[in-house]
This record gives C-alpha cells, structure tokens and sequence, in this order.
C-alpha cells in the first residue's frame, strides 16, 4: 500500500470518527496576542471544558458545536462527525434541507443540540444550491436565553448578507409547499446516493492533500471556505449581490502595518494600487485570479504588506471582507485607534475588496512610513534627532 493509500484511509478514518471539535493552529486570539484573554469558546460550553487554553480540553466533549460558533476568530471547526453528516445530507437532499435541534418532535435532516451551533456562513453556502429550512419553533420555549439570542444574531446575519428578498427565497421555517412533492417520494434515488459516495470521496482526497502538508496552516475556517467556494462555483452571469461588512479607517493612519501582520485571516493589507489598477499588490488573492485554494493558503500577511511596499509607497489600507470574520483584532492592535467602524460592502465579486484610501509618506532618514505633513520629510521619531553630516 503506498502512502498516498495510507493517507487516504487515515483521512477516512478521521472524517468518520472525529467527534469533537477542532481548534486551528494561529487563528485563536490567544495565539495571536495576550493582552486580552479571550474565553468566549469556554463560556459558551454547556459542559464547562477550557476549550480557550493553550491545549484545549475536549475530554467531555458531547459535539454540541456552540463552541465554534462562539468563536469571534472562526478559530474552531466543527467536528469532522458533524461535517460529514451534513455533506452527506447535502449531496443527497431531496428539495431542501431541514435543520432543528435535538427539543423539535419532527422530522429533519441534521438534528443538532442547538441551531445556535450552526456557523451562518456554513448555512449561506448551503443556501445557494438547496432551500435551507430552520426549525426554530423550540426556540419559544427554550429557557436558554442566551442561545436563543444567538440563533437570532445567525438568521440575522443571513438576512443581512443576502438581503431581505434574496433570504425569503433562500430560508424558511417550513418546507416550501414547492418542494414537498420530492420530499415525499421517499428515500433519494441511486443517482443521489452514487453523489453521496462521491462526495465522501472528495472529503478523503481532501483530507489526504492536507495530511501530505501539514505545514501548511490554513487562514480561514470550514464554513467561511464551504461559502466561499459556493459563491466561485455559480456561473459569473447568476451570481447575486451579496452583503459584506468592511471595515472603514478613520484617516489617521500611518502605514505601520501592525494591523496587517495581526489580522489571523489575512484580510488587511497596505497597496500602492488601487481598484483602477487590474491588480493589486497586497490583497488577497490578486485582482480577479482569486480561488478558494489562494483563500486557504494565502501568503503571510506580512509578505503581502512588504510585496506592496516594495513597489511604491502604499496609497491604500485594503480590507478583504470576504475573509474578515469582525474578531476585533484590528481595532485592539491600532497604536492610532484608527479604525473606526463597520460600512455595508455590496458586491457579486471575490475577493470582496474594499480599498479605504490614505496618505503617508516615506522617512528620508529611517525609511519608515508616517502620516504626511506638509514640509515633513522625516517621521516623529527620527525628526526628534539630529543627525550628524555625511
């Protein structure tokens, strides 16, 4: 048996019986920086794990999954247990797909603890090829309040990232009375059950790939990708609006790139050009060469701000909305409390980029980037020396 085998039964393996979830190596706040503990993985635990730690505990774990979407950072995925049960459900659904929890007496397709365990870009993604149905009537008489608000925050943001016309065609609290009749034929016929098996196998190459390079740390969690390349694989000419939230600075920005290097899922970088050029140096993905395999493994933001550097001047801070998942990082590491909020970004595009324009300039002395000023050829630092003549 070859390796390549072996690594295929291994990822088999694992995707069939890995029953809790999974933290990803540089994308927790923790990992990233310490001057503000975050714990919202642990408190959201109904069993009380320290999932926040250095080494997250699992021991305990009942796969409930409110951990991941808790996580401001996406740092954690679903179990592979709960992912292969829904690709399962996906590749074999007949008309759409019905999710409840565990408290609702009817049927459904994937019965979770909590519908507040279910990532709202995971559910998009879906939404794009099937009906999705969410049976949120257990949530009038749940006496978990705070999972209540949750499941709200989730259709909220659904509603908000298609727009009200599109969720009312994509997302119901009912099965549509359009797909009943398919619902009703029973259980899914053999071309659906051959796609089933398909899909299976799509998972394990997959899963062998990334054993092949395990170096290879990935910069955006499961759902974020599955809705990313649900969006690249509609045809350019049926792609619809989506709604984004970008970020907006405030105009004292000074090109340090502190923001850049911080941000786990590399969605800010500084560039020279800007959206009149065909491409532009230090966003993700360039220009229109974007795919999901560039949104997975992307340069370092770090090398990206220095390949935008590297041809001029930077005249832009770029935010790629489609990989921020608004953890708050940016506006925590700004030593100029410089970003100043959230706008709507509306786009049928990827990478969802949005380019905040700003004014720095060059230090003749140390090299460094600073806020222009009129007549100032030097930043604060080095204008607070005299240097002695060459």
């Amino acid at each position: 048996m070859g390796i390549a085998d072996e690594a295929a039964l291994y990822a088999l393996g694992y995707w069939m019986h890995e029953n809790h979830p999974t933290r990803i190596d540089g994308l927790c706040l923790n990992d990233i920086q310490k001057k503000t503990p975050c714990d919202e993985c642990s408190a959201a635990c109904p069993a009380g794990l320290s999932i926040h730690d250095a080494v997250p505990d699992w021991h305990g774990c009942t796969d409930c999954g409110l951990c991941v979407t808790a996580c401001p950072a996406q740092a954690i995925n679903a179990s592979s247990a709960y992912g292969g049960r829904v690709e399962a459900v996906r590749a074999s659904a007949r008309g759409c797909i019905v999710f409840s929890c565990d408290r609702y007496g009817g049927g459904a397709d994937v019965v979770t603890a909590c519908l507040a365990s279910l990532p709202w870009d995971e559910l998009a993604a879906l939404a794009f090829e099937l009906p999705v149905v969410l049976k949120t009537s257990p949530c009038k008489t749940c006496p978990d309040e705070s999972c209540v608000s949750r499941v709200k925050e989730t259709i909220g943001k659904l509603r908000d990232f298609f727009g009200s016309e599109e969720f009312a065609r994509r997302f119901f609290p009912r099965i549509p009375e359009y797909v009943k009749a398919e619902r009703d034929r029973g259980e899914g016929s053999g071309a659906e059950r051959r796609r089933t098996l398909a899909s299976m196998a799509d998972t394990v190459k997959k899963g062998a790939a990334r054993l092949s390079r395990p170096d290879d740390a990935p910069r955006a969690a499961r759902s974020r990708t599955l809705l990313l390349e649900a969006h690249l694989r509609t045809p350019a000419e049926k792609r619809i609006d989506l709604h984004w939230r970008t970020l907006i600075e405030d105009g004292a920005c000074k090109g340090c790139g502190i923001c850049v290097n911080m941000c786990p899922h590399g969605a800010l970088s500084l560039a020279a050009d800007g959206p009149e050029g065909r491409a532009v140096e230090g966003a993700s993905g360039g220009g229109q060469d974007f795919d999901a395999e560039s949104f997975r493994e992307n340069a370092d933001a770090e090398d990206a701000f220095d390949a935008s550097c590297a041809q001029g001047i930077p005249r832009y801070l770029v935010h790629d909305a489609s990989r921020c998942t608004q953890c708050g990082l940016c506006y925590m590491s700004c030593p100029q409390e410089n970003l100043g909020g959230w706008d709507e970004l509306v786009t049928k595009e990827l990478p969802a980029l949005h380019f905040n324009s700003i004014d720095v300039a060059m230090c003749e002395k140390c090299g460094r980037l600073f806020k222009a000023e009129s007549g100032k050829t030097r930043c604060p630092a080095c204008s607070r020396f005299r240097f002695a003549p060459r």
